[in-house]
């Protein structure tokens, strides 16, 4: 239902108000999560004396389930909870869960990444479809106000790496969570205190007419229904290598389901949608290698990068900012490339951006992997300009691709298949996050191993990560014939 408040105001005027209350809401909720991201892979390998492939695998299954619960999450509050509420419960959630992983007792923090889990699924979907919710069909305030609120998120990711590592050096492991449960806090009080400028938007689910409340059963079953899945959390943080192949192989039985789907829609139809799956399968490769972000580039940045830049100290949290930063710079920049190419008749389409995106990738880790061979010093370290310039490339093939993706499902697939399409694109990336902790493990470096020991490891494993993603961008500009033709007829 609409907030009867935002339709009142002339359409072309400005945003609606309670737009800046969410853009604020999913802004601390990210800062809050990036923190955790940030540090994770960290801590368990320097505090909680993990070795990498444990520590990868671990943190593989982690991400790959955080893409699966906010379908769980959508549905509740689709069906029962209404986006406003599930977005409560998530919040309440995400700061239990990251005072938890303050402890220094790794059951407890296990539980504690489990509830982050439980947590992005209420959280995660909501704040998004509320935001879609304060504008009429054909709004075209719509794509400016998404733009904002996407320029949020960005913001929220950009600020933890700046200040999670000196906080962590300086006070302790246990101050990066409390850092992240305080930028939790304040997205849910901001959220508590201005709920009121959304009216009914995302009050009630679509189908409640008579706008009931979930009574205390469901409250109590969605309890234990919680408490239920924190205890299979753990048991795939036991066992996280069965975990990743489970999700693997659920992915390929997904896959099947769509083709059977796909093969009841009308030749011409069928064409389009199995040019998008195709793009969809190559997509896989790319978020496995877009994933070590957070655990073979991230400890590589702690053992053998130059730990300061243009004479200022650079710590391996801190890395994790260029990916942001880079988004915010050259989203708009991008944006009006298109168009100006666009005029000239020299736009690429969108399945040769999607290629092209892949190239970028492969790009970046190739030219990671010549900075680790060729120019690190006698004691194995490298300037920090070759993981820069490496970021610069992939976040360049991550615009190419993750957008362009998302805008071709919504182009190429009828309209009673998106959702289903939707949830594939998502489910694939959760399968390719729990491939790339096997990924990771290839960078993986012994016990006590020295900078110069462990940089030839990284040299060998950035190689291959970049020989990979080459192999696929190939594969997508060879294909980039029949997928036109597919979709041209």
């Amino acid at each position: 239902m609409l907030n009867t408040q935002t339709l009142t105001q002339p359409i072309a005027d400005r945003q609606p108000n309670s737009l800046y209350l969410l853009f604020f809401t999913e802004l601390w909720e990210r800062f809050g999560f990036y923190t955790l991201q940030t540090i994770i892979i960290l801590y368990m390998t320097k505090s909680l004396l993990m070795h990498d492939s444990n520590a990868n695998l671990l943190y593989a299954a982690f991400s790959s389930l955080l893409y699966l619960t906010p379908t769980i999450g959508g549905y509740l509050a689709d069906k029962y909870l209404g986006f406003q509420r599930s977005i409560i419960i998530g919040g309440a959630l995400f700061i239990v869960a990251y005072l938890i992983c303050a402890s220094p007792d790794k059951t407890l923090f296990f539980i504690g990444l489990s509830l982050l889990i439980c947590a992005n699924g209420f959280f995660k979907p909501n704040v998004s479809s509320i935001v879609g919710e304060l504008y009429r069909k054909n709004d075209p305030r719509r794509d400016g106000g998404f733009t904002l609120f996407y320029m949020g998120i960005n913001i929220g990711a950009l600020i933890p790496p700046l200040i999670a590592g000196t906080l962590v050096a300086k006070y302790g492991w246990h101050s990066g969570f409390l850092l992240a449960a305080m930028g939790m806090m304040i997205g849910q009080i901001t959220f508590m205190l201005g709920r009121k400028s959304l009216g009914t938007a995302g009050l009630y689910p679509k189908k409640n007419l008579e706008h009931t409340k979930p009574g205390y059963k469901f409250y109590g079953l969605l309890s234990v229904g919680v408490m239920i899945f924190v205890g299979l959390c753990q048991l795939a943080f036991i066992y996280p290598e069965t975990t990743a192949n489970l999700i693997a192989v659920a992915a390929v039985f997904i896959l099947l389901m769509t083709v059977f789907f796909l093969l009841k829609e009308p030749l011409l139809q069928r064409k389009k949608m199995s040019a998008c799956l195709i793009l969809i399968i190559i997509s896989f490769g790319f978020w496995a290698l877009y994933n070590q972000t957070f655990t073979s580039l991230m400890l590589f940045a702690d053992r053998n990068m130059n730990h300061q830049i243009l004479g200022i100290p650079l710590d391996a949290e801190g890395t994790q900012f260029f990916n942001s930063f880079f988004i915010i710079a050259l989203s708009p920049i991008l944006s009006r490339l298109w168009l100006r190419m666009d005029n000239f008749g020299f736009n690429p389409s969108t399945q040769k951006k999607f290629s092209f995106g892949i190239l970028f990738m492969s790009a970046g880790y190739l030219v990671l992997a010549l900075g680790a061979k060729f120019f690190g010093d006698d004691a194995g370290v490298i300037s920090a300009w070759w993981l820069v310039i490496s970021y610069l490339l992939q976040t360049i093939g991550e615009l190419l691709l993750s957008p362009i993706g998302l805008a071709m499902i919504t182009v190429l697939c009828p309209k009673h298949l998106t959702g289903m399409m939707m949830g594939v694109w998502f489910f694939v990336q959760a399968a390719s996050f729990a491939v790339g902790g096997f990924l990771a493990n290839i960078a993986a470096v012994p016990e006590h191993a020295t900078a110069v020991a462990s940089l030839p490891i990284y040299s060998h494993a950035f190689t291959l990560y970049g020989l990979i993603a080459l192999t696929m961008a190939i594969i997508s500009f060879a294909l980039l014939p029949l997928i036109n033709r597919m979709i041209r007829e």
